[in-house]
């Protein structure tokens, strides 16, 4: 079983940083992967909306639930 100390150092291992590059590289993934997806699949026949754009980025969210997993919580 980890100590408190030992998991502080661990927790405190993510700066901001790691942050950072865990962004790009998701970024760069959402771009590859919208452009595939734009690429191979099927078009609509009509355009239709039904959602707003979301405020955040597809990177985004994959930073936070990445980190959250990355967490123990």
């Amino acid at each position: 079983m980890l100590k408190y100390k030992e998991l502080q150092t661990i927790i405190a291992m993510i700066t901001e940083d790691k942050v950072t590059e865990l962004f790009c590289i998701a970024d760069d993934f959402c771009n590859f992967f919208d452009a595939m997806m734009e690429k191979y699949t099927l078009k609509a026949d009509k355009k239709r909306q039904y959602h707003r754009k979301s405020t955040m980025s597809k990177a985004e969210i994959m930073v936070i639930m990445i980190l959250f997993h990355d967490s123990g919580y």
